[in-house]
């Protein structure tokens, strides 16, 4: 399963239990493939530094960083604007790179298009559905 995780998803999956924790687990494990921009991962890491800053340094330094090296990097495709957040279009379109189907975010679920097919932003729930398929 090619997937693209939402920069929300992916704190939760290190900070809480429960679905994201799942989803990072799969990836680790090679039963989900997740794909990301050099964009994201920045954006991953930016917010895992202020998050380090706010904690006084009681997160380890390199915690993103097993995950991080899991990731496929793809290089985006230019999109048009398509989510009403703009901070959005730059996961739709590593997902339209990556040929990735699922876009996992923690708030919303919404299809979008992409060449030829539909994708779409799926809640991590519905995911993990289809990862315990897998197994």
């Amino acid at each position: 399963m090619k997937i693209v995780l939402d920069t929300n998803v992916v704190v939760s999956a290190f900070f809480f239990e429960g679905y994201p924790r799942q989803i990072l687990e799969a990836v680790m494990q090679g039963r989900a493939v997740a794909y990301a921009t050099r964009e994201i991962v920045e954006e991953y890491e930016a917010v895992f530094a202020k998050m380090k800053a706010g904690k006084k340094g009681k997160i380890p330094r390199n915690l993103l960083l097993p995950f991080i090296s899991r990731l496929h990097i793809v290089a985006p495709k230019p999109t048009s604007a398509i989510c009403r957040d703009s901070g959005d279009d730059k996961f739709i379109s590593c997902a339209v790179a990556a040929n990735a189907i699922y876009v996992v975010d923690g708030h919303k679920e919404i299809s979008f298009p992409g060449p030829g097919r539909t994708a779409k932003i799926i809640k991590a729930p519905g995911v993990c559905a289809f990862l315990s398929l897998i197994k």
